[in-house]
């Protein structure tokens, strides 16, 4: 329940204590021998569940440094449309990793492609062993993490913007001077790459 999701804290799950890192960082992390593993949003106990049993059990002897993992689904949409998650993120130090659901698959490849800071995305339908051998090529720089399936421009990106935040095709048209058909077509590659109508992924997110 949205209630229960707290966007400005984040929260250590390597061990019991569940040790503060965000808003205020625990006094307990600086002196902590463990690497530091979180998930984000809070708030959503499956999902986290799914990372500790899952993914950390399976992929914990190759991760060399502390991770948070990104609910990037289609709960948390309308968040995911600035880069004000991201720089709250990035300010703790952690790698990020992205678990993507298919509606916002594209838009996980277009943070991806748009910002080095993003270190690793799991895509919806990866097996535990495929997930935990990613990870562990990830770690060791085997080889470069590649998207995959599609990816949003930018130009793409800043009509979802405008059209999610209410605007009509007229007015987004004049901010960025084009004419009114290039916007409707716009909107149609951004709902096939997301496979679902721009209205239908506003009204399935949480509200912020």
């Amino acid at each position: 329940m949205l209630s229960e999701v707290n966007l400005n804290k984040l929260s250590c799950i390597t061990c019991p204590l569940n040790c503060e890192i965000k808003p205020t960082t625990s006094v307990r992390i600086s002196f902590c021998q463990s690497f530091c593993f979180s998930t984000w949003p809070e708030g959503s106990s499956f999902f986290a569940l799914g990372i500790t049993e899952g993914v950390l059990k399976k992929s914990h002897t190759w991760i060399y440094s502390g991770c948070v993992f990104v609910d990037f689904s289609i709960s948390y949409f309308r968040i995911f449309l600035s880069r004000a998650w991201l720089d709250a993120l990035i300010e703790t130090k952690l790698k990020i990793i992205l678990v993507c659901d298919k509606h916002l698959q594209a838009l996980a490849n277009y943070w991806f492609k748009n910002d080095d800071n993003i270190f690793l995305i799991l895509y919806p339908g990866e097996k535990i062993d495929t997930i935990a051998e990613k990870i562990k090529r990830k770690f060791l720089g085997h080889h470069p993490m590649t998207v995959r399936g599609e990816v949003l421009s930018r130009l793409e990106f800043s009509i979802l913007h405008d059209l999610s935040a209410g605007q009509d095709c007229v007015v987004v048209a004049e901010t960025f001077n084009l004419g009114v058909r290039s916007v409707y077509a716009a909107k149609q590659r951004v709902e096939k790459k997301m496979d679902a109508d721009i209205n239908d992924l506003f009204r399935y997110s949480y509200a912020l």
